[in-house]
């Protein structure tokens, strides 16, 4: 399946700002309004899932949606309770201008967490997205990621709700975890809803 992460940067340009790896593409946008172009031009290179970051507001998810198509399921990241104490922490670094790193764990076969990770600064903040070979993987790593003083992790690629809370119970609180999600006329096949 064809996936693709989007989400948003200062300064960035959805066209210029794109990173291909195997049947993922990642995209970062300058500003929301963005957002149903780049969902447009993924539709139509056959990517099947929209995985929209936590700092896309939901409110943008029916018009990603509604530019790619009902070919496209789209999800948005979104926190759970034991995050939001840790979410406020980084979004008033992020408004002082200094945020911790966000870590962007996505599960990507015979991935090798330190060697294949990579990072994209549109200052002031700097993401570093890690791939994961499987989700007991990306425990450890997140586990890691917090105690070096990342400041925000979210999970792509198919994380599992047993995967994603593994992520969870590994971070302790330290930090939040957003984790995708779909509302219900994601889930019904065509012509159901």
């Amino acid at each position: 399946m064809k996936k693709a992460i989007v989400y948003e940067a200062t300064g960035a340009d959805a066209r210029r700002d794109r990173i291909q790896r195997k049947n993922l593409t990642i995209v970062a946008v300058g500003h929301p309004g963005e957002l149903p172009d780049v969902a447009t031009d993924l539709a139509r290179d056959g990517v099947q899932l929209i995985e929209l970051c936590g700092g896309v507001s939901p409110r943008w998810r029916p018009v990603v949606s509604a530019a790619a198509g009902p070919r496209v399921r789209v999800s948005s990241v979104m926190f759970g309770f034991e995050s939001l104490i840790p979410a406020v922490r980084f979004n008033k670094a992020y408004v002082d201008g200094a945020p911790p790193p966000v870590a962007f764990l996505f599960i990507e076969a015979n991935a090798h967490p330190g060697r294949d990770s990579f990072t994209q600064k549109f200052p002031p903040l700097s993401t570093t997205f890690v791939p994961v070979p499987d989700e007991v993987s990306a425990a450890f790593v997140a586990r890691d990621l917090a105690a070096d003083g990342i400041g925000l992790i979210e999970l792509y690629g198919g994380f599992t709700s047993a995967g994603a809370a593994a992520v969870i119970d590994a971070v302790q609180g330290r930090v939040p975890v957003g984790v995708g999600s779909f509302t219900l006329e994601a889930t019904l096949s065509k012509g159901t809803a």
